[in-house]
């Protein structure tokens, strides 16, 4: 074989070794790329998971932190007055078994009638027998002394509307009280045809 050949042959075996090589890079390079794509999905699943994990226990928790009606609502005649109107509305309130504490303090509360809609403040002090005008309040606790109502304990409620605003016989009318989490609780009642000084309403 001539030194031609023999040279030939040694860089044709070269080229041969580079393209193998070559091969073996862009392997690896494929091997990483795909590592990290795969790294990428099962992350960004993950992450779904979690948030869907969270927003199914949000949805628990708020459907827990419902507040239900524990008594009779009564309405309250405006003290030495003739009129024949409702000042004064009492809702005992409380938590259903196994239900979420509801914070009574951050509480938003509605009052809707045929003739005009108040969104009603939180007297201060929330506990409070006699609300101001344009308030509610707690006015009595029951198995309890702070504004966070827990299972086996009860709030009456207190809704004073502004009083040149009153309820007159027959009127129907929705309180609507909805705490920071939860769904809001709707009381539909209807002033009797006579007004005596405490009523009970239906």
């Amino acid at each position: 074989m001539s030194c031609c050949e023999v040279l030939h042959t040694d860089l044709r075996r070269r080229e041969d070794g580079f393209t193998g090589l070559e091969a073996a890079i862009v392997l690896i390079a494929f091997i990483v790329v795909a590592a990290v794509f795969s790294f990428v999905v099962l992350k960004t699943g993950f992450h779904a998971t979690e948030e869907g994990q969270y927003a199914i226990y949000k949805g628990v928790q708020q459907a827990g932190s419902g507040l239900e009606v524990s008594g009779t609502i009564y309405g309250v005649k405006p003290v030495q007055q003739e009129q024949l109107t409702i000042k004064s509305i009492l809702i005992p309130i409380s938590v259903p078994p196994g239900g979420a504490a509801v914070d009574v303090g951050s509480m938003s509360v509605r009052f809707v009638s045929p003739s005009f809609v108040e969104e009603l403040r939180p007297n201060d002090p929330l506990m409070h027998a006699y609300p101001k005008d344009g308030c509610w309040s707690v006015q009595e606790t029951y198995n309890n002394d702070n504004a966070l109502l827990e299972p086996g304990e009860r709030f009456l409620i207190n809704i004073t509307p502004t009083s040149m605003r009153g309820l007159h016989p027959n009127m129907q009318f929705t309180v609507e009280m909805k705490p920071a989490e939860g769904a809001p609780l709707r009381v539909v009642r209807r002033v009797p045809p006579h007004i005596d000084p405490v009523n009970e309403l239906h």
